[in-house]
């Protein structure tokens, strides 16, 4: 059973699980189906290398074996649910040759979609309000989450650096490499890794996952999870709700990720136009 050579570190809500998916076209890149979270969460890295490893049975036939987990690159996160916040120090110990993929997406517009996703999949209440939440008196309940931290993008590949050398790691930008140009973003894989960059991948869409729950279904999904089986038929006749804060917390994130971002505008030699501001949810 091999281990992976390649993964796809992150960052969370960053359009890893499209990427993967095309990806998995290729005839020589297999990238495991969902996410293993060997490396980051407690109860799972007690199981072991020989617990990872069976996730990698019989796939000797690719030359590259990857898997995507996101939350990888948190790096010294102090989070909720298991967290390790020594993952990349785990990464390496068992796997210190591997290539490693990270997808990066204006901070903003990523702590936005993360906090509709952690509501999305009941791990707090729907009821609360997403201003509040994100700079609020409410920020605690997200905390855990890295709702705000994982946006500190180069403070996560520093401590990466510390054990990885600098060509195993390969930067894209989820709004040039995925959004304007996916096929350019593939072709860089696709040389990063080694394998065939001619080859042409289908299906091409803008790596959007589609948020398709109502307040009323996910309210009833946290406040009475026994029913969950029965709550879904509530999308279908009420409306879609995806909480979008307002225009002064959007303006607060941005104070929030400016010396960050040029941090990383600094470490990678060019500054991205896209996340000058917030352009998008």
């Amino acid at each position: 059973m091999p281990l992976p050579n390649f993964l796809i570190i992150g960052a969370q809500k960053s359009g890893t699980s499209y990427f993967a998916k095309i990806l998995s076209q290729h005839p020589d890149i297999f990238v495991y189906k969902s996410e293993i979270h060997f490396f980051d969460k407690s109860k799972n890295y007690k199981k072991g290398i020989a617990w990872y490893k069976e996730h990698f049975p019989s796939y000797d036939n690719y030359k590259f074996i990857g898997e995507k987990t996101p939350d990888y690159l948190w790096a010294n996160g102090n989070g909720a649910e298991g967290h390790l916040s020594n993952v990349h120090k785990n990464l390496f110990h068992h796997l210190p040759h591997a290539k490693l993929i990270i997808l990066l997406r204006n901070p903003v517009s990523r702590a936005i979609s993360a906090v509709n996703h952690i509501i999305r999949t009941g791990r707090i209440s729907p009821l609360h309000n997403i201003d509040q939440l994100l700079i609020g008196n409410k920020a605690h309940l997200i905390e855990g989450h890295g709702i705000i931290s994982k946006g500190m993008y180069y403070q996560q590949i520093k401590s990466y650096l510390e054990f990885f050398d600098r060509r195993q790691l390969l930067l894209l930008i989820y709004e040039e490499d995925l959004i304007m140009n996916s096929m350019s973003g593939l072709k860089k894989v696709c040389n990063f890794l080694g394998a065939d960059s001619n080859f042409s991948f289908t299906n091409l869409k803008n790596p959007i996952n589609y948020h398709n729950r109502s307040r009323i279904s996910m309210v009833a999904d946290y406040y009475a999870p026994q029913l969950k089986r029965y709550t879904k038929w509530l999308d279908k006749y009420f409306r879609v709700n995806k909480l979008y804060p307002s225009d002064q917390t959007i303006k607060e994130l941005n104070d929030i990720y400016t010396e960050p971002n040029q941090m990383f505008f600094e470490f990678i030699g060019r500054k991205i136009q896209s996340w000058q501001s917030h352009l998008s949810s």
